[in-house]
């Protein structure tokens, strides 16, 4: 049976997260219905990840197989057309039995939002951490400690199902864009809430209290590095597939700046 991969943008405000629940609108219970409309029979889905209730997404990827004689520009018209708005297919592709969007993909890149004007901005609600003041350049100092393989137990929130708690950071840069503190993450993978745990201690630092990252990440221990920054701060804007020619996302304004 064909496969099918195709990209994803969303706004997560209104949806419990990406996985499917009973009676609980979700990014792909909404995916799925439009998919099965279109196909004309049960269809479901796989993802590159799963976000968080209130989290977003400019570049997720998920993939499906149906035998229905559809186009591709068939496929991504139907389902725009059958989601609700605040959900846009971006792009629709066949690719091989070869291909999976969790275990074909070699690194996953997430970007959190700060906005440090100390009040929140009506227009950017559910978009970003509203928070005072941040210290970019001592944020993105502290973070370099980050890189490379660890032992993320201290960052991985409880209910974690993975095997093991160590991940690969590629990178992971802070930077100030006028109002905004922006915080770019690449890692092999995520453990759950590992990237929304590791902007809330960076938000730590960025208001110059002392964290000793290299002691934090030792101990092994989620109780030690604070609650766990808002979901609406954070995006998963890339996924990447170095094996299969897949389109590249593109960021929205308020990513791009």
């Amino acid at each position: 049976m064909p496969q099918y991969a195709f990209g994803v943008t969303y706004c997560g405000t209104n949806f419990h997260g990406w996985q499917r629940q009973t009676q609980l609108p979700t990014v792909q219970g909404e995916l799925e219905r439009a998919i099965s409309h279109v196909a004309n029979v049960q269809t479901q889905i796989s993802a590159a990840g799963r976000t968080d209730a209130g989290v977003h997404a400019t570049g997720q990827v998920a993939a499906f197989h149906s035998d229905a004689d559809r186009t591709l520009q068939n496929w991504q018209r139907g389902l725009n057309a059958l989601t609700p708005d605040d959900i846009l297919v971006d792009w629709v592709l066949n690719v091989d039995d070869h291909f999976h969007p969790r275990f074909s993909a070699t690194a996953r890149r997430y970007t959190y939002l700060f906005h440090d004007v100390g009040h929140p901005h009506p227009l950017l609600s559910g978009r970003v951490w509203s928070c005072q003041k941040l210290d970019a350049d001592r944020m993105h100092r502290h973070a370099q400690t980050l890189l490379g393989e660890h032992d993320f137990s201290s960052f991985r929130g409880a209910g974690c199902q993975s095997m093991t708690p160590f991940r690969r950071i590629n990178r992971c840069e802070v930077i100030r864009r006028g109002d905004f503190v922006v915080l770019e993450i690449e890692a092999n993978a995520f453990l759950l809430h590992m990237v929304r745990n590791i902007a809330s201690v960076l938000h730590t630092i960025g208001r110059g209290i002392s964290v000793d990252l290299v002691q934090l990440l030792s101990f092994r221990d989620r109780t030690k590095s604070g609650p766990t920054a808002p979901p609406e701060g954070l995006y998963l804007v890339g996924v990447s597939y170095p094996d299969f020619d897949l389109p590249q996302p593109l960021e929205p304004a308020i990513l791009g700046f």
